[in-house]
Order: C-alpha cells, then structure tokens, then sequence
C-alpha cells in the first residue's frame, strides 16, 4: 500500500482533481492546510528572522491550500499520479505530490 499525499494552491484545480480521482478511487482524506510561511505571517509568535521581512513584503490575505491523502494499492499509484498530473498540467509551481509506504492498514468499525 502507498499513501499519495497532493497539496494545491488552487480550489478549481484541486475539486476538478478529485473529481476525476473520484471515479477510480475511494479511500481518501482531504484536509484543508496551509503553507509554513502562511502559518508564520499569522502567528501570534514573533516570526523566525529568515521569514521576518516576509512579513512586510507579503499580503496576508490568501486562500487556504487543499490536501488529499489517498490509500492505494502499488498498482493504483501509478495511475492516479498519472491524473493528477494530466489535471493540473504538470504540478510544477501550483502544489506537491509524493507517496509514501504504509506497512499496515486497518478498516475500524
């Protein structure tokens, strides 16, 4: 099994994405996130000195990313790497996509 992690910037993308996903794949999760520099603009902790004249330079109005965590078999990850990339037209620059292994799994009731 494999967990493929995808976060966007961009809503539109991000729901035609699962939406595509969707027709293949069941076993998800998605999670509203955002990015470090996000947190850190709006934290109520003074801001690490690398990130703290990002503070005067960045608007802080943003729109939050969206994460999807979905359960595959190592067949399937090729395929929905596949869509997700046909969908937001290569991923570069508009979010991240990795997997990871899972060693176990189990369905709670």
């Amino acid at each position: 099994m494999q967990l493929l992690v995808v976060t966007l910037e961009d809503t539109e993308v991000f729901l035609r994405m699962l939406n595509k996903l969707s027709i293949n794949f069941r076993q998800g999760i998605v999670v509203p996130t955002t990015s470090l520099k996000h947190a850190l603009l709006h934290s109520e902790i003074d801001a690490a000195p690398i990130f703290g004249s990002l503070t005067k330079l960045v608007e802080n109005n943003y729109e939050p990313n969206n994460t999807l965590f979905l359960l595959l078999t190592e067949e399937e990850v090729e395929q929905a790497k596949e869509t997700v990339r046909k969908i937001t037209e290569g991923i570069e620059k508009k979010g991240i996509m990795f997997t990871v292994p899972i060693s176990s799994m189990e369905v709670l009731k």
